[in-house]
């Protein structure tokens, strides 16, 4: 029998979603490109791809602040969350998700209008798994919990960001701005994306074939196979992160050794 004959059918949340599409639209063709030329003089000179590249990037960070503060407040303040993951009707989660749903539709409109500057195949199979997955979340109500645990991972995306701003405004990964943007981008990473793995299977264990996770039907496989994708590409970037990190703390080792040995001498 297919899941959705154990769910009721709400679009009180595809608003919220429709409004994200719309307002993530306006912020990347006309509040981003504005504020940016007022704000930094750099982003003037940059030729039209880095530009667009900037502006999404904008978006990008806007939507984990709202998303991932979204996610908190339900995490902290909404304890049934975390003994009913399945079937808890959280409207904070479902307008989240909803957010999420905009964002990805926009993004997506974005790099296929601009495909040669930044488009990519795989960030549309992201997209629309992605979308996919939280559009169970947002008409359904279903896996509020899992959902909301996952998206608490975009609390380390505006960091990511920052690394980009950076060096586009020439601020080396070697400065205390750039070192301390690195230092926290990695340790949110791993604090977000990596170091709650084993709990979300854990959960995933303890909710695994029991009547409320058999009642999701095909819906159980989001839960299953995305993930799955999802932590292998996590645990890749994280990988990246690391050889990073260590070139960036080997420059500021050898920089600090040689002008020590300067004094020295």
């Amino acid at each position: 029998m297919s899941s959705v004959q154990y769910m009721e059918f709400d679009s009180r949340y595809l608003p919220a979603a429709c409004i994200s599409f719309l307002f993530f639209l306006f912020l990347f063709k006309f509040a981003s490109p504005k504020l940016s030329k007022k704000i930094f003089a750099k982003y003037n000179d940059l030729p039209e791809a880095s530009r667009i590249d900037w502006d999404t990037r904008v978006n990008s960070s806007v939507h984990a602040v709202i998303v991932s503060s979204m996610c908190v407040y339900a995490y902290l303040y909404d304890d049934e969350l975390q003994t009913n993951p399945i079937w808890h009707n959280s409207p904070t989660v479902r307008t989240e998700c909803a957010v999420v749903m905009g964002y990805m539709l926009a993004d997506a409109v974005m790099m296929t209008i601009y495909y040669k500057q930044i488009g990519e195949v795989f960030f549309y199979f992201h997209h629309a798994a992605s979308i996919y997955a939280y559009y169970y979340v947002v008409v359904y109500g279903v896996m509020t919990g899992f959902a909301n645990y996952r998206l608490l991972a975009e609390i380390s995306t505006p960091f990511v960001n920052n690394r980009y701003f950076f060096d586009v405004l020439g601020i080396k990964k070697t400065d205390p701005l750039g070192f301390t943007n690195g230092i926290l981008m990695t340790l949110s990473f791993f604090a977000v994306r990596i170091l709650v793995m084993p709990i979300y299977w854990m959960k995933v264990y303890q909710v695994y074939g029991t009547e409320a996770f058999l009642r999701t039907g095909h819906v159980q496989m989001v839960l299953l196979v995305t993930c799955v994708v999802l932590d292998i590409i996590n645990l890749f970037w994280f990988y990246k992160m690391l050889k990073g990190v260590h070139k960036v703390l080997r420059v500021n080792f050898d920089k600090n050794y040689n002008d020590t040995s300067r004094k020295i001498q």
